[in-house]
């Protein structure tokens, strides 16, 4: 697997600007101030699943996920990211799955 370097996640109102591939794969984020790992998700549109983490009127997401969006809007100074490009959501998937399987993340996708 190639995952990127981590990134230091991007304040509010950057978001839209966030670095990440366009197509599927695998997002990971970590709290390195508590050494926490938050979350990990898939999509067929990383950049775009990336961008709804963050609550309006920043992030452009609209599934009922209200905790995780405050956690991430609330230590987004301490979070960073990294991103692993798929074939396609099924690879994603199998990627994905693998890691929830550790139980070590506070939020599941």
């Amino acid at each position: 697997m190639n995952w990127t370097d981590w990134i230091p996640f991007p304040e509010p109102n950057q978001i839209r600007r966030i670095l990440a591939p366009k197509g599927s794969g695998v997002y990971e984020l970590m709290n390195q101030t508590t050494d926490e790992w938050v979350l990990v998700g898939i999509s067929i549109n990383i950049r775009k699943r990336m961008k709804s983490l963050m609550p309006s009127p920043y992030g452009v997401g609209r599934r009922n996920n209200y905790k995780k969006r405050q956690y991430v809007l609330n230590n987004y100074c301490d979070i960073v990211y990294r991103t692993l490009s798929t074939r396609d959501r099924q690879e994603a998937e199998d990627v994905e799955k693998t890691m929830l399987s550790s139980g070590k993340y506070i939020y599941n996708t």
